[in-house]
């Protein structure tokens, strides 16, 4: 065989293994990306199933003998079942300032924690239900001469807000009103809760 066509087949094989080994490369490399695409996939599935709130609390009530002013913060994660239901654990603390003419004024922390559900019903507006255990500072019962004796009771609540902006990936700013499902027994205790706070993946 001439020295030409040796050279010739020489070239081609070269060149065959070159484009062979290229194709295995670029198959290997679309593997990769195709796995790193489903691990994203997967995070981002298990991001959005998860949303995230840093609420504030916010209450006042007075009459003719004592005040009381309470501010707060309270962090909570929710667990989204659905695009409507989600439910998960809700702490806060809180400073508490209590006035009475007769006894004084005293500052106190409550903290509390426990469990909600929430509930999309229109738009931006929701339900909210919570059962939390809550441990304050007792006021006195009514009429009696107790102050400043710290009580751990379960307080349901129930209400709703709304929630402006938010959605998957964005953070929202939302305000809700809560009600207290149980009977007044403590001079610190208010019919109702007024919250506000930022959400992130709501």
């Amino acid at each position: 065989m001439s020295r030409p066509y040796i050279l010739l087949l020489f070239v081609s094989l070269l060149v065959s293994s070159l484009l062979s080994a290229q194709t295995r490369e670029d198959a290997a490399r679309d593997d990769l990306g195709y796995g790193s695409a489903r691990s994203r996939q997967v995070e981002d599935n298990q991001a959005g199933d998860l949303w995230y709130g840093a609420g504030a609390t916010i209450g006042f009530s007075a009459n003719q003998f004592s005040s009381l002013f309470r501010i707060g913060v309270s962090p909570m994660v929710g667990y989204k079942f659905n695009n409507i239901f989600s439910a998960g654990p809700r702490a806060s603390l809180i400073y508490t300032r209590y006035n009475n003419d007769a006894i004084g004024t005293d500052n106190s922390i409550t903290w509390s924690a426990g469990l909600f559900a929430r509930a999309k019903v229109y738009r931006s507006f929701f339900l909210h239900a919570e059962y939390s255990l809550l441990s304050e500072k007792d006021y006195g019962f009514f009429g009696a001469s107790q102050f400043g004796n710290r009580v751990t009771r379960a307080i349901p609540y129930l209400g709703g807000g709304i929630n402006q902006g938010g959605g998957l990936g964005s953070a929202g700013f939302e305000f809700m009103i809560l009600f207290r499902l149980t009977p007044r027994e403590y001079a610190n205790d208010t019919p109702y809760e007024i919250r506000s706070g930022f959400t992130y993946n709501f």
